[in-house]
């Protein structure tokens, strides 16, 4: 597919059948088609070269003309993807590199800026060409901290890294030098401990499973922390290697959680809040809204005195047993829980101005939340919900939401509540 100066050229879009001889002519079909483009291409340079095929072995030439084409018309953004759509997401297992990058990307690598390679090795030795290069994506790859760290000091222009179901990288250790990355993003690799000083990292988004952390970002510089710990499978009593990830990304003014954090974080030696203020002005929470999750979601709330807007963001989370482990409120019923706050957090009194509600299936458990914050909330704005809408219940759920908006007992004079 061509698009102005952007070129996209994607298996999936031709080869869909399970039979051998038709996926085969479906692909013969797919060769065509980018022999075609390559022969009648009139532009000079080209922005964007994406190319995702999932056996580039079978078909060697033509991905090497692909890339040759793509790097002489002085490509900026150069994407490989040649990964199996069947491989497992979520377990990862060792998988040899599909295809190495071809020799002429290191020649003529100036031109790039940005670079994503998907089970595409490549060799460390050339890439002091790349002198405009600022972002690059690794994935379906095995990766040593090593060798990211030669990258990095190699290709001094790199400003962006992300690495996406990689392995090898277990103990992700950048310690002897600090790091000018602006922007990480970790996805579902196999990373267990994160030693990393990165005065410069602006922005953090990392999925998978909880991790040890010695995190360094400096205040005033770091915007937005990600943490997503769906990949647990079960409760793990990690409170505190939770509660130390949080408080090395402090001074973040935005963060997101996932429902595993809520449910565990209380389970650590400090239940109720963070020893030293988190400095979030923006708390996004995937959640549903369960029981389980109100502990995590009070911490949160106590750690964070100058929160100025809550997002929650409604959906279908795992929600675990917590076996053994007692949360300060174990045996409150728990439509109680919000009824049975004595201490309003400083937020609530202070700073905390607007919620945002995404996918409202207004429950019980949902409206007392909301309930509790706009009787305690003393400068609320805003509450704006927007109703969840996939199985036609919308409107039962808009009268719901009216009862909420219609409740006595606002502390803020100056609330506005909105229903979508």
């Amino acid at each position: 597919m061509q698009r102005d100066n952007n070129i996209d050229f994607n298996e999936n879009f031709f080869v869909d059948s399970t039979s051998d001889e038709i996926k085969q002519e479906q692909r013969n079909v797919f060769i065509n088609f980018i022999t075609n483009v390559i022969a009648n291409f009139t532009n000079r340079d080209i922005n964007r070269f994406s190319l995702t095929v999932s056996n580039p072995q079978t078909c060697r030439d033509i991905v090497e003309r692909c890339v040759a084409f793509a790097m002489q018309h002085g490509v900026r953004d150069l994407n490989l993807d040649f990964s199996n759509p069947k491989w497992d997401e979520d377990n990862l297992g060792d998988h040899d590199a599909l295809f190495q990058l071809p020799s002429i990307v290191y020649e003529l690598g100036s031109s790039l800026e940005s670079l994503k390679l998907y089970s595409c090795g490549f060799g460390m030795q050339d890439f002091a060409n790349f002198t405009s290069l600022k972002d690059i994506s690794l994935g379906w790859i095995g990766v040593k901290t090593e060798t990211l760290e030669t990258l990095l000091s190699t290709c001094r222009t790199i400003e962006s890294l992300s690495l996406e179901k990689c392995w090898n990288l277990e103990i992700f250790n950048f310690e002897h030098e600090p790091v000018r990355l602006t922007r990480l993003m970790i996805n579902k690799c196999d990373s267990e401990y994160f030693i990393v000083n990165a005065p410069n990292l602006k922005y953090f988004k990392y999925s998978g499973v909880v991790f040890t952390s010695d995190i360094y970002v400096r205040p005033n510089v770091i915007e937005e922390v990600y943490l997503d710990f769906a990949l647990e499978s079960e409760f793990n009593e990690c409170g505190n290697e939770l509660y130390k990830i949080l408080v090395d990304f402090a001074p973040a003014k935005i963060l997101t959680v996932c429902s595993f954090l809520l449910q565990v974080v209380p389970s650590g030696d400090n239940p109720v809040r963070t020893e030293i203020d988190l400095n979030v002005r923006h708390l996004i929470l995937k959640t549903q809204m369960h029981p389980h999750e109100f502990c995590g979601f009070e911490f949160l709330l106590n750690s964070c005195p100058m929160l100025e807007k809550i997002t929650f963001d409604i959906g279908q989370r795992a929600i675990f047993s917590a076996g053994d482990y007692e949360t300060p409120d174990d045996g409150i019923d728990p439509k109680k829980f919000w009824q049975l706050r004595r201490v309003v957090p400083q937020c609530l009194r202070r700073s905390l101005k607007v919620i945002e509600v995404i996918g409202s299936r207004t429950t019980e458990e949902e409206l007392m939340t909301l309930f509790f914050l706009m009787s305690t909330g003393k400068v609320l704005e805003q509450i704006n919900i927007n109703l969840f809408n996939d199985d036609g219940l919308k409107e039962r759920r808009r009268g719901r939401a009216r009862l909420l908006a219609n409740a006595a007992g606002k502390a803020s004079k100056n609330l506005q509540i909105s229903i979508d």
